[in-house]
């Protein structure tokens, strides 16, 4: 029996609670612009000022979420080279930042606890290279938008859009549609509609899946969509192995 493909994974993560009365904070939750450039000046020394996919060549994802209650901001920087999270204000920070380098094996038929923020903009058909069109982002339309994504056992990697290299029943997913962000400055008038997606998947294909990891999911990827956060999660108790009874004495 040929055993399952394994591909190695491995990235930074940064953990990142900020104070949201610091002005740099505040400026950054209310603009997603001033959120992209807030994290991307932690790899200014990787790659020279004006580089067009600077971005996408170091893998920088990011995800956020306020707690008004506590008055804080958490942030998650995911990316390919260490960030230098001394170039933000040492006031900024509520806490120290949580760095953490992660190892990984993905493996066909590993099942995974997710979690995604997503942008489902579509595209028209037939112009897949066109400007993607907004789409709102209520649960069930964002719960369509991902799962044409899924990637059943032997389906292709890529026909109208790239798949995401795993696969799930729709009844293991959940949806909520997120507050729009707009920006006011370097692109006003723009609004991106956002929906978190939670729930498990199962890994058919290691090399899509550590693509969609390593480059993150579907548009807006610079403002804080398409990080794709996983955990190895243990398969649902009806394929569990039966435990095995010990030899009384």
């Amino acid at each position: 029996m040929t055993p399952p493909e394994t591909v190695p994974f491995t990235t930074q993560h940064a953990l990142l609670d900020l104070d949201l009365d610091h002005p740099l904070i505040a400026r950054s939750l209310l603009d997603p612009h001033e959120m992209h450039r807030t994290v991307m000046a932690a790899f200014r020394h990787w790659i020279p000022n004006g580089t067009r996919d600077a971005r996408a060549q170091m893998g920088v994802l990011h995800t956020y979420s306020a707690n008004l209650k506590t008055n804080t901001l958490t942030l998650i920087v995911q990316s390919r080279v260490p960030g230098n999270w001394k170039a933000l204000p040492r006031d900024a920070y509520a806490a120290p930042p949580d760095v953490r380098t992660i190892h990984q094996q993905l493996t066909t038929g590993e099942r995974h606890r997710f979690r995604t923020v997503i942008n489902p903009a579509r595209y028209a058909p037939g112009t897949p290279r066109t400007r993607p069109r907004a789409e709102d982002a209520t649960p069930s339309k964002a719960l369509q938008w991902f799962t044409s994504r899924l990637q059943a056992p032997g389906h292709p990697n890529h026909d109208r859009w790239p798949r995401i290299g795993a696969h799930t029943h729709p009844g293991q997913l959940t949806a909520r549609t997120l507050a729009p962000l707009t920006s006011h400055t370097a692109h006003p008038g723009m609004t991106i509609n956002r929906a978190e997606i939670t729930g498990h998947l199962t890994i058919t294909d290691p090399h899509t899946y550590h693509r969609t990891l390593t480059h993150g999911l579907g548009p807006s990827r610079a403002y804080s969509c398409g990080l794709l956060l996983t955990q190895p999660s243990p398969p649902p108790p009806s394929h569990q192995p039966a435990k095995k009874l010990q030899s009384a004495h």
